[in-house]
């Protein structure tokens, strides 16, 4: 059965790029409106919204394809009134398509937040010692564009950040990432093809805000089915064990579910609740999985099947 979903942007629609690099990992039967923030606003009237000085400057794309800087107030009271306003036609589900928006937007219909979906992302990651980094646009006046070839640069573990810096060149950017496990491209501006391009020169895993969107927006809509697919691994879930090298001895069906879910961002608390198990079933099989690939973190694993794939 289709589902009626509808993303919300920042700036202008339609985001035709954006969108279907995001559907792209969603699949499945989906049927979307998109709708901005800033639609039906003229170019003069988005310039009058510049951030103050006091103000946070929010980066986005307006329908041209320019890349303005708003007011984040500004936005946010935007965004108040179209997500308002679609919350009363009858979608299934509404996506917050973004980053760097906190405010909280109450909805009767099922709503997915893009920043706190990338937030619970980075907390599943920071683990222990594992090394997160953490690459964005610089924003270094309100009043000019935000660019994407320069980087903002942080690297930090569950307990502190050990780095924090910029950049202009990527070369340079990797050698400031040097120490980071796995690199987090945090703007839903970076597209996979610039993720690429910095795996291919600090040659470690990179994801983007984008992919981490995409991959809780799969995991809410298999939700929705969870009654007709209960006990089912979806085939794009095992991609990344299916890029590891063989396990000590095979998973158990129950182990491969844990263990697409740990891949895919979510803690054990999710994963009980998205599975129907307790949470100390989960730890058990998360803990079994693990030990097959003599491995103690997922950052691990998803390193080998980075290396694996590229072999």
């Amino acid at each position: 059965m289709e589902k009626r979903v509808c993303f919300v942007t920042l700036g202008q629609s339609p985001r035709p790029e954006l969108i279907s690099e995001v559907m792209r990992t969603v699949g499945g039967n989906v049927v979307f409106d998109q709708v901005g923030a800033l639609d039906g606003l003229t170019a003069e009237e988005v310039a009058k919204h510049a951030p103050k000085p006091n103000e946070h400057p929010l980066v986005t794309q307006v329908k041209d394809g320019r890349q303005v800087v708003v007011s984040g107030p500004f936005i946010e009271e935007r965004l108040s009134t179209v997500i308002a306003h679609v919350d009363r036609l009858g979608y299934e589900l509404i996506i917050l398509l973004s980053s760097g928006i906190f405010r909280h937007f109450p909805t009767s219909t099922p709503f997915l937040h893009g920043q706190l979906a990338v937030d619970e992302w980075i907390a599943s990651f920071i683990m222990g010692s594992a090394q997160l980094g953490v690459v964005f646009p610089l924003r270094r006046q309100a009043s000019d564009p935000c660019s994407l070839n320069e980087y903002g640069i942080l690297i930090q573990s569950s307990r502190r950040v050990d780095y924090s810096g910029e950049a202009n060149r990527i070369e340079e950017t990797a050698l400031l990432l040097g120490s980071a496990d796995i690199i987090l491209m945090h703007s839903v501006s970076y597209t996979e093809e610039m993720a690429k391009q910095l795996a291919a020169v600090t040659r470690k895993p990179v994801i983007t805000a984008r992919r981490v969107i995409a991959g809780a927006l799969h995991l809410r809509l298999m939700e929705s089915h969870a009654p007709a697919i209960a006990g089912a691994i979806q085939a794009s879930e095992l991609n990344l064990i299916e890029r590891l090298p063989s396990p000590n001895e095979p998973l158990t069906g129950r182990e491969q579910e844990v263990l697409a879910l740990v891949l895919d961002g979510k803690s054990n608390k999710e994963i009980a609740k998205e599975l129907g198990i307790s949470h100390r079933t989960v730890e058990i099989h998360r803990s079994r999985a693990m030990g097959k690939y003599n491995a103690t973190t997922a950052m691990q694993l998803i390193r080998r099947a980075m290396i694996q794939t590229h072999q």
